[in-house]
């Protein structure tokens, strides 16, 4: 029961995050798509939008493996022990569909 809650938790929390991620991103993709229609030849480059649309939810990604790692080390001090499996697909979920929400803000 307190592996179930303690993977609850952490899900919870990571699809918040994610969340305002995924925003947070649309806002800066569009920001600077209006600066670019206001102001040519301002657009976004090749590597520009490969950054934005792959490149800072895979980061986003990695961060996140961090965090469950440092998470479940934290929970074997109270006895709970999450598989690394578990938060390894999730976070490959979590990479698969902010790229796929961000590539065709940026492209």
């Amino acid at each position: 029961m307190k592996q179930t809650i303690a993977y609850g938790a952490y899900f919870l929390i990571a699809a918040t995050v994610t969340y305002f991620v995924e925003f947070f991103l649309f806002l800066m993709i569009s920001g600077i798509l209006f600066d670019a229609a206001d102001a040519p030849p301002g657009d976004i480059s090749d590597e520009g939008k490969l950054l934005l649309s792959v490149g800072m939810p895979v980061i986003y990604t990695f961060v996140l493996f961090a965090l469950y790692y440092l998470y479940s080390n934290i929970l074997k001090s109270f006895k709970i022990h999450l598989m690394l499996s578990v938060g390894v697909l999730f976070h490959i979920m979590i990479a698969i569909y902010l790229i796929w929400n961000a590539v065709p803000d940026a492209f």
